[in-house]
């Protein structure tokens, strides 16, 4: 019986290849835990409006800085000269019981297409409610994040609209 012994003592050719292929997987798990996404924002607006899903699919904003804040005198002066759109960041429930006026709803079928056609001019106003009061701060660091912009969240939320007595719609 012939005993067989290997002619070299080189290691096999795919060797090599499997250790550097390793390498560069771990490198990239690595670099998404470190930035949470693994990817960076945009720098220019998305041609397309963000989806309910990628909003949804934002969870902690703590590494965002906070978007700026907008006072209902401000928010209303604007809606008034027509150049904002109000995203309300409540449940669909929430919503149909009444709303900031032409507001849309984070779950509206058409939300993409409104966004989409804001005038560049137009600034977006998120807000919440009492029950969620960082609600409104959220959606705005959303959509500033998906590259649009100006975005703003609105100060106190629908409570302080209908504290200065301003107009709501219901379905």
């Amino acid at each position: 019986m012939e005993h067989f012994e290997p002619s070299s003592s080189q290691p096999p050719a795919w060797r090599l290849p499997a250790i550097i292929g390793g390498i560069i997987v771990l490198a990239g798990l690595l670099a998404f835990f470190i930035t949470g996404t693994g990817t960076t924002a945009p720098t220019t607006p998305p041609t397309t409006a963000p989806t309910v899903e990628t909003a949804a699919g934002h969870g902690d904003l703590s590494n965002s800085p906070p978007a700026p804040t907008i006072s209902v005198t401000e928010a209303y002066q604007r809606w008034q000269n027509g150049n904002v759109i109000f995203v309300d960041m409540r449940s669909g429930e929430a919503y149909t019981t009444g709303h900031l006026p032409g507001a849309l709803s984070l779950a509206s079928p058409d939300l993409n297409q409104q966004l989409a056609a804001l005038p560049e001019d137009g600034l977006i106003i998120t807000y919440g409610d009492a029950s969620r009061p960082t609600a409104g701060q959220r959606g705005a660091q959303i959509f500033r994040d998906l590259g649009y912009g100006p975005v703003a969240a609105l100060d106190g939320g629908i409570e302080a609209w209908q504290a200065a007595n301003l107009p709501l719609e219901r379905p």
